[in-house]
């Protein structure tokens, strides 16, 4: 059964899918597409976790110091923040995690303790995470990105392409088992309706081949 959340949130966005038509994505090149990303906003959201789902409401914002900010308001467990700091930079000492990035990191620990794997794809996700979001940044940060019809590059950070008529999606191989991966859709206006990322297994007999995704619906 679904809760009252679930059906409102459906609601929320099968009105907002209504409102607009989608391009055609492939009659665009990779280039061009990949400054229609968006990543500065409000909108709705999902998070799952290991088969766990947290419906909320976020904004997104850029700081004149470069942190990218989502605030997610989450019912029943108040506004958890994600930052990332300084995305002029590839890396930084991002010791202090913030609740958001603490829920993602640990659930992902948690999954991993229970196949009896290491831990260290949980810090790797976050690090992919930050990448993600400076290549959906790339135009307000001023980095240098380049991107042909099968790849993008930013920096030494290499993401396999693929487009249909609807969706773009944009991979990375983190380990043996799982890579991450970027999806946009619902191009209207020059901006990506919806970014999605999500940590996959290769393995498809995996019984969680999804082990994060993180859907964002934006206004």
């Amino acid at each position: 059964m679904f809760s009252r959340i679930s059906l409102l949130f459906i609601i929320l966005i099968l009105t907002s899918c209504s409102l607009f038509k989608s391009q055609n994505i492939q009659d665009k090149k990779i280039e061009e597409l990949v400054s229609y990303f968006k990543g500065v906003g409000e909108g709705k959201g999902r998070l799952g976790i290991n088969r766990q789902q947290y419906l909320f409401s976020f904004d997104a914002l850029l700081k004149e110091n470069n942190d990218w900010m989502l605030a997610a308001n989450i019912p029943l467990h108040g506004e958890e923040v994600l930052v990332l700091r300084n995305l002029k930079k590839k890396n930084v000492d991002d010791s202090e995690k913030d609740g958001l990035a603490i829920r993602i990191e640990q659930g992902i620990i948690d999954y991993l303790k229970s196949q009896k794997q290491s831990p260290e794809l949980a810090e790797l996700f976050l690090l992919e995470l930050r990448g993600i979001m400076r290549l959906v940044l790339h135009k307000k940060l001023q980095l240098k990105i380049f991107c042909t019809q099968q790849e993008c590059r930013m920096g030494d950070a290499i993401y396999q392409v693929e487009a249909t008529s609807k969706q773009l999606s944009l991979k990375k191989s983190l380990s043996d088992d799982f890579e991450i991966e970027f999806t946009a859709m619902n191009l209207t206006d020059s901006i990506f309706h919806r970014s999605n990322i999500f940590l996959h297994s290769k393995i498809k007999s995996n019984p969680t081949p999804t082990l994060i995704s993180l859907e964002l619906f934006w206004k």
